[in-house]
């Protein structure tokens, strides 16, 4: 199979899955909480275990790597990466930033990603080499340069206890330099927002593999930068990250680099 074909397995995977999440939108839901503040449905369990089923139907050799447990741990160089359903918290909320992403790995580079938001049925993919797609349609970063004309988003990790002031830090000083941030809810929903020009720039901390496997290819395409908040190039597996239309970058690193950390 080339990456077309696992681009158009991943696909149809998302949109078979986001049907779940659709059909559980509005419908009254039982939500669990896996720690303070980080709720799973029966929607998360029930979309992951269909994408896990196929794939296992079809890649029985390839690793798994997913969020809500039913992996496949195996030393195979090809990962398929899944966050059945990131923003569960908007889910729970029936608010319609959420979204299924899927992504493969090979040999330690993420070769293609998916991030379907199935409630505003819009599709973002891309695979290494081919550019970035929004329902179709080519997408690019946008071209501002400026931090005053510039919209940044962002996320605030689960973990928070005596952390507040230094995850309030950074707004405080976009505030002066930025037109604004906003907060959606979704790390793979933001940065394919990034990739096709709606944000200048995004950044968040401790965040999983699966949060941010999918958009890192997509906004890549896209023509966007990914790095950590020191500005070393960015991988899945670190603590931080930074992505946006590559200009307005070392603004972002520079307020990031000059937030204290918390005692």
């Amino acid at each position: 199979m080339n990456i077309k074909e696992y681009l158009e397995f991943a696909k149809n995977c998302a949109i078979e899955s986001g049907k779940i999440i659709r059909k559980g939108f509005f419908a009254p839901k039982r939500v669990s909480y896996k720690g303070f503040g980080n709720p799973v449905t029966e929607y998360d369990k029930a979309s992951e275990k269909l994408i896990v089923s196929r794939i296992k139907k079809n890649f029985p050799d390839f690793s798994i790597l997913t969020e809500e447990g039913l992996s496949v741990n195996k030393d195979s160089k090809n990962k398929w990466i899944i966050d059945p359903l990131d923003g569960t918290v908007n889910f729970a909320h029936c608010i319609p930033f959420v979204a299924v992403s899927i992504a493969l790995e090979i040999e330690g580079e993420i070769l293609l990603g998916v991030v379907y938001n199935p409630i505003l049925n819009e599709i973002y993919y891309a695979s290494k080499g081919k550019g970035a797609f929004f329902n179709g349609r080519k997408i690019k970063v946008s071209s501002v340069s400026e931090p005053s004309k510039a919209l940044l988003v962002t996320g605030f990790p689960y973990e928070r206890k005596g952390r507040i002031e230094y995850l309030l830090s950074p707004i405080r000083e976009i505030y002066k330099k930025f037109t604004g941030f906003r907060r959606l809810g979704s790390a793979a929903v933001d940065m394919c927002y990034v990739a096709r020009g709606s944000f200048e720039g995004f950044y968040e901390e401790n965040l999983k593999p699966w949060d941010t496997a999918a958009g890192k290819i997509i906004v890549e395409e896209a023509g966007g930068r990914i790095s950590d908040y020191s500005g070393n190039d960015y991988n899945i597996y670190m603590k931080t990250i930074v992505a946006s239309n590559g200009i307005i970058h070392p603004h972002i690193l520079q307020i990031l680099k000059n937030i204290p950390e918390p005692e």
